[in-house]
């Protein structure tokens, strides 16, 4: 059985969440919460940007510039949370290396809506909570 976009290859049955809210609290408790929220808010502003590389660099057949598309898509959804849209432009990235353009470009349409969904859902993130791991309690802080 084939994994649906968005679920990890190894594990059908689970589907990764479209943001991690923890992944966002831990980066507005590591940078500030202001940095983390500009950092949203630069990844939705810049999202359209991404994903038209990405088509153009899959549409030219340019391995090395289609490689680097999904590499900055899948590191910088993971750095904001976007649990989802990086496990699918990882597996866009595999496609890619294993089985070859048509292969990843079959992702596209996933990657483009997952990607779509995510700017929506981050737009609520745009004053970040965060928490203090080592918090006792797990009240977040609003700052």
């Amino acid at each position: 059985m084939t994994a649906s976009p968005g679920v990890p290859a190894n594990d059908p049955s689970s589907v990764l969440p479209l943001i991690d809210d923890g992944a966002l609290h831990l980066l507005a408790y590591d940078v500030g919460p202001e940095i983390a929220a500009s950092f949203a808010r630069d990844f939705a502003r810049i999202w359209p940007r991404r994903r038209n590389a990405l088509a153009q660099a899959l549409g030219a057949d340019d391995l090395p510039k289609a490689i680097d598309a999904a590499l900055s898509l899948r590191t910088s959804s993971a750095m904001v949370g976007a649990s989802r849209l990086a496990g699918l432009s990882e597996e866009l990235e595999r496609a890619l290396r294993s089985e070859g353009f048509a292969a990843a470009a079959r992702l596209l349409p996933a990657v483009s809506d997952c990607g779509e969904r995510t700017v929506r859902a981050l737009v609520p993130h745009d004053g970040l909570r965060t928490e203090d791991p080592a918090d006792d309690d797990g009240a977040p802080e609003h700052v």
